[in-house]
């Protein structure tokens, strides 16, 4: 099996993934890329991969999405930051620099929606991975926006720092699985998705896809 992750999911998911496929179907040639979503969709309708796992919402001809997952962002404060409330909205953060991931849309998305009314003269700065992200906010200040499943990747006292995001922001990232929409191979889609239920939370799974897996 050919499968490709978008690059702000894999860091989540491959670890336990690789792990329990490995375990559950040995038999099974494994070869898993790290790609953008453009390169993904290339491959997926040339038949060179057989499935792809990234953002939703990303429409393509000749390509079928699956719901997989559903993720809540929270914000990530530093130490300096006003911290007095267990959720936070954005006048909370006025005056406090913001950073974000360069790469992750979806991560973009959430931060603009979550700081549209922030003032003129304040700043935003971009980095490549949440990891770094996070760095930047304990030694400088402000905050950012992170995933529900990087929480685990936190120390216990960096959770102190994570709040829930209030108000009707885009606080959620929704991740499918995409493949040709002549694909046949029912069987090989539901080996992901029971490997992905041995480690997932099962209330972040698509309902449907928990209790009866993918049906072609």
């Amino acid at each position: 099996m050919y499968l490709s992750v978008g690059p702000s999911i894999a860091p989540y998911i491959l670890p336990d993934f690789i792990k329990h496929y490995r375990k559950d179907y040995p038999e099974v040639s494994l070869s898993i890329q790290e790609m953008k979503s453009e390169e993904m969709f290339n491959l997926l309708q040339n038949g060179d991969i057989d499935v792809g796992i990234a953002i939703s919402d990303q429409l393509r001809k000749g390509i079928l999405e699956i719901p997989l997952y559903t993720e809540r962002f929270y914000v990530y404060l530093s130490e300096t930051c006003w911290r007095k409330l267990p959720v936070f909205k954005p006048e909370n953060l006025e005056h406090e620099n913001m950073w974000i991931m360069k790469e992750a849309q979806c991560l973009r998305d959430s931060a603009f929606s979550f700081c549209k009314a922030r003032s003129k003269g304040q700043h935003i700065y971009e980095a490549g991975s949440i990891d770094t992200l996070v760095r930047i906010v304990d030694n400088n200040g402000g905050f950012t926006i992170i995933p529900e499943l990087h929480l685990a990747f936190l120390s216990e006292a960096q959770r102190k720092n994570v709040r829930k995001i209030e108000g009707d922001y885009l606080s959620q990232r929704r991740i499918s699985l995409y493949i040709r929409e002549d694909c046949i191979k029912e069987r090989m889609l539901n080996t992901i998705v029971d490997c992905m239920k041995e480690f997932m939370p099962s209330q972040m799974m698509n309902e449907g896809i928990w209790k009866y897996g993918i049906r072609l």
